[in-house]
């Protein structure tokens, strides 16, 4: 037989293991959509509108309310966002810049809004990766915020 003691110290390294990965997640993506998110407002100042300006501003909202919620209630009896709810959360924001690279795609080999012509092949190709990464991000932030 297992002794309950280890058990629920084992839980407990376990616990603060995902804690730490749910940490470094939300702070890496902090900092990346930040970046984009700015690219996008200078994007939108000298040329025009770019949807970036919203999508990219989701993530940083989203990681750093489940990051201040999980920080608030150490040491309380207050119920940070559920499991649930911030896998949803970031779902969500992850998706919505992955439909935004997506857009880019429709934009270069369907339109004419990717000027001149011969940029179109290549920002075609750079939405396709960053929307495949983005979408990963999506699943690898559900499983590892998921309950």
């Amino acid at each position: 037989m297992s002794d309950p003691t280890n058990l629920e110290e084992n839980n407990m390294q376990s616990n603060n293991t995902k804690s730490k990965q749910q940490y470094y997640f939300s702070i890496t993506f902090i900092i990346i959509s930040l970046i984009f998110w700015i690219w996008a407002i200078i994007n939108t100042i000298q040329n025009s509108f770019d949807a970036g300006v919203i999508s990219f501003l989701t993530v940083p909202i989203t990681h750093s309310l489940i990051l201040v919620s999980r920080w608030q209630q150490r040491g309380t009896r207050r119920t940070a966002i559920s499991s649930k709810c911030a896998s949803w959360f970031i779902v969500g924001s992850h998706l919505l810049v992955t439909l935004n690279y997506l857009g880019g795609i429709y934009a270069a080999v369907a339109t004419d809004l990717i000027e001149p012509p011969s940029k179109r092949t290549g920002f075609a190709i750079y939405c396709g990766v960053a929307a495949v990464i983005w979408f990963i991000s999506a699943i690898v932030g559900c499983r590892l915020f998921g309950a």
